[in-house]
Formats: C-alpha cells, sequence, structure tokens
C-alpha cells in the first residue's frame, strides 16, 4: 500500500512547473488557498510534513484541495486506493461507474470472459490489447527543491567563528 507521501509525489512529478520540477511547496500552498471556498490548510509546513511522510492524517478538506490542485480524483489520497488510473476512469466518466455497479454478483468465471471479450474489442478498434497498470514509486519527496538548506557548524567551527567574530576578521 502507498503513503500518501509517495501519491503526493507521484501526482507532483506529473506536473511540472516551467523548470522542469515540480512544484514547490509555496507554489501549491498559494493554488490551495486560491481555491473558492478554501479556509484552512494548505500552509507550506503542512505541505512539507504531507510530503515527508511525517503528517499522514491532513483533514478531509486538505483531501479535496490537493486532489483538485493536482487534478487527482480526491480518493486516490485515501489509504488504500492506490489505483490512479482506476480511479480516473471511474471519476471521469459516469458510464464506467455504471459498469462497475454491473461487475457485482458475477461469477470468476463471467469476470474472466468479459474480460477476454473486452480486450477483443480493444483489439478492434485499434487500441492497446491489454491496459498496464500505471506504476508509483514508493519513495516520497519534501518539495523544498529550491530552498537554501544550511549546514550546521561542529562546536570546534562555531567557537572559531566567534572568536573570528569578536576579534572583527
Amino acid at each position: 500500500m502507498l503513503t500518501l507521501a509517495a501519491k503526493l509525489t507521484f501526482l507532483l512529478r506529473r506536473r511540472p512547473g516551467p523548470d522542469g520540477e515540480p512544484p514547490s511547496n509555496q507554489t501549491l500552498s498559494a493554488e490551495i488557498r486560491a481555491l473558492p471556498g478554501h479556509s484552512r490548510g494548505g500552509s507550506k509546513g503542512q505541505l512539507s510534513k504531507l510530503r515527508r511522510g511525517d503528517d499522514k492524517n491532513p483533514t478531509l478538506d486538505t483531501i479535496c484541495a490537493l486532489a483538485t490542485v493536482l487534478g487527482a480524483p480526491a480518493p486516490f489520497l485515501l489509504p488504500g486506493w492506490d489505483e490512479f488510473d482506476v480511479l480516473s476512469v471511474i471519476e471521469g466518466n459516469p458510464k464506467a461507474r455504471d459498469v462497475v455497479r454491473h461487475l457485482d454478483g458475477l461469477s470468476p468465471a463471467d469476470l474472466d470472459a468479459l474480460l477476454k471479450h473486452l480486450r477483443e474489442r480493444r483489439s478492434q478498434l485499434g487500441l492497446a490489447h491489454d491496459v498496464p497498470a500505471t506504476v508509483i514509486d514508493a519513495e516520497s519527496d519534501s518539495g523544498d527543491v529550491n530552498r537554501r538548506h544550511r549546514r550546521r557548524r561542529s562546536m570546534e567551527e562555531a567557537a572559531k567563528y566567534a572568536a573570528d567574530s569578536l576579534e572583527g576578521l
């Protein structure tokens, strides 16, 4: 099962900015706050925690806002829903939802026959015989791509820096 952080990384990599990099936390935060009716959540700090995997329990409002901004089905960002392609088809096509409802109660043999028929029909239409699932990396990304990271000084370096500062060097 994918983590929320891995799902966010996947969605953000699908949407590179002008520099080819995924959007920064600052950009995402601004987009979330610009959504009509959105009043809370989506701060840069919260987004950084979500992308690193430190915050695993955002509010439903935050999930919906992220899904809207990233162009994804909201259920994809919930635990247990890892099939991005399936959720996208179901969300975007009412007839696909109807097909899924009609699968309920069919035997495994009936489902196999239906799948065989669908593959044959796809071939007749010139579509790929199989539709492979999108593979999503389990790694996460903090989103702090352009952030300047500070290196902490060792005790010796800090003492030397302080002494040099006092001496005016």
